[in-house]
This record gives structure tokens, C-alpha cells and sequence, in this order.
């Protein structure tokens, strides 16, 4: 399991999961709007895959590189994971639990 900050502009992520294939997956803070950002990234040949997506709304804000296949995945794991995803987005990060 990650156990740093990953930072993205003035934006901080915080880490959530680690899968073997390298995947790390990250949350942001509960943004004004009530919203949380699931963050998902993955090192490529030529860089990193990302795809972020914002919940409740289940709105994806980008994805660069990652199959239709995979965000369809990925969606389906936001959605079994919100509540978690809001309970850390809350306490500042698994690492407060």
C-alpha cells in the first residue's frame, strides 16, 4: 500500500490502493461541490496512463490512455468503492483512518 502524498498541481491525492500491475489509485479531499475525484494511474512505455473521475456523478473529467475497456472497469470499482472513498476523502487519507 502507498504510504506518501502524491500532488498534482495544488491538488492532493491521496493514496488508496496499490493493485500488482502497478495501478495506483488515489483520492482527492471532498471538493465545495461535495464531490470526490478517484484518481487512476498507471506507468507505460512512453510515461503514464491517468483517468479521473468525479463522484457522486460518476462524471469522468479525463483519460489519457487508458482503454474503453478499462474505463468501463474502472467505473465499476468507483462505484463499489465510494463510500470508502468518501470516508477517507474526509478523515485526510487512509492514513488517518
Amino acid at each position: 500500500m502507498l504510504d506518501f502524498f502524491i500532488r498534482k498541481g495544488k491538488k492532493m491525492l491521496y493514496p488508496y490502493i496499490e493493485f500488482p500491475n502497478e495501478l495506483i489509485v488515489t483520492h482527492s479531499e471532498i471538493k465545495k461541490d461535495n464531490s470526490v475525484w478517484i484518481n487512476f494511474e498507471q506507468p507505460c512505455k512512453n510515461g503514464f496512463r491517468e483517468a479521473r473521475i468525479a463522484l457522486p456523478q460518476y462524471k469522468w473529467l479525463f483519460n489519457e490512455g487508458f482503454s474503453d475497456k478499462k474505463i468501463k472497469e474502472f467505473e465499476q470499482f468507483s462505484h463499489q468503492n465510494a463510500a470508502m472513498g468518501y470516508k477517507y476523502a474526509r478523515l485526510g487519507g487512509i492514513n488517518n483512518a
